[in-house]
């Protein structure tokens, strides 16, 4: 009866330490699930941005483009600019040296 009765409080005994255990584990579990949970959350943020800052990226990218354009075609208007007023400037001294030093012939 004695060992019976000991027998029966030390599988009691290793009961209520499973059971803890048991609960210890599951706590364990959901800190870990919470964990994940927010690190997901943190990764899905992350790609978020990312992708916004790809975004921004190729729209940068297609304003350098345009402004590139812009002034490629300010500078060649200036060239044409130059050009003629660099073929005036030899018609009018191509004058003066027909006109010998006048504007008026």
């Amino acid at each position: 009866s004695y060992s019976a009765k000991a027998l029966a409080e030390e599988q009691t005994d290793t009961l209520k330490d499973t059971v803890t255990t048991h609960y210890q584990a599951a706590e364990t579990a959901n800190a870990v699930l919470n964990q994940l949970h927010g690190q997901r959350q943190q990764l899905h943020g992350a790609n978020e941005d990312v992708w916004q800052t790809r975004q921004l990226t190729e729209e940068t990218k297609r304003e350098l483009r345009a402004l590139q354009a812009k002034y490629r075609e300010k500078k060649n208007r200036l060239k044409v600019i130059i050009a003629l007023l660099g073929l005036l400037d030899f018609f009018m001294f191509i004058r003066l040296l027909r006109c010998r030093g006048s504007f008026f012939c």
